[in-house]
């Protein structure tokens, strides 16, 4: 809704009863992700053809995606005593946009806020203007933080670009990982 009916009335009501339900979920306690064991931050964007698979692959793993980098793609400021400037300015504040020292802050920052045990960087193949991964964050962001990171290698569209068994081997690989750090002795710290 927030790509394809931006700004209409069926978007607007589904963000309603959307933050209706969430209130509630919050209200009564209710869990993403049953038993969750980690939570893990997503950069980039979602490999579209692969939610329900991947949704069914992080709960079997107890593991809750509990923020994104790609949501703020689509928040926009504007101004409408001077749409030029605002655009100029919101376009250039996107992440995307953004220095590759603003970027690990704000993930770190972000991994702080939702308490996130890892991070999973999604470079896509055929985007990569939306891709982090490629100039070093996650080594830059696994040394500042000691979180552990992985990166998967998709495509927001392209289902030639991505392999879910191996996606699968790899998460299963990361979550045992996110075991080891979340024991006693080998505490991640941000």
């Amino acid at each position: 809704p927030i790509v394809v009916l931006r700004g209409t009335k069926a978007a607007v009501h589904y963000y309603r009863e959307l933050a209706a339900e969430l209130t509630v979920r919050l209200a009564t306690g209710m869990e993403a992700v049953p038993q969750e064991r980690h939570r893990i931050y997503w950069d980039g964007m979602p490999i579209w053809g692969q939610l329900r698979a991947l949704s069914e692959l992080f709960r079997g793993q107890q593991a809750a995606l509990v923020a994104s980098t790609y949501c703020n793609s689509w928040i926009f400021d504007f101004g409408a005593g001077d749409p030029w400037e605002s655009m100029a300015r919101s376009y250039l504040a996107i992440f995307i946009c953004r220095s590759e020292s603003y970027k690990e802050q704000y993930i770190t920052r972000r991994c702080r806020a939702f308490g996130a045990s890892g991070v999973i960087f999604h470079d896509s193949k055929t985007c990569p203007h939306n891709t982090n991964s490629r100039f070093g964050l996650p080594q830059r962001l696994k040394a500042a933080t000691g979180l552990p990171v992985l990166t998967l290698e998709g495509d927001l569209n392209d289902p030639r670009c991505f392999s879910l068994e191996e996606a699968r081997v790899r998460i299963e690989v990361f979550t045992e990982q996110l075991e080891e750090v979340s024991s006693p002795a080998g505490k991640a710290c941000c």
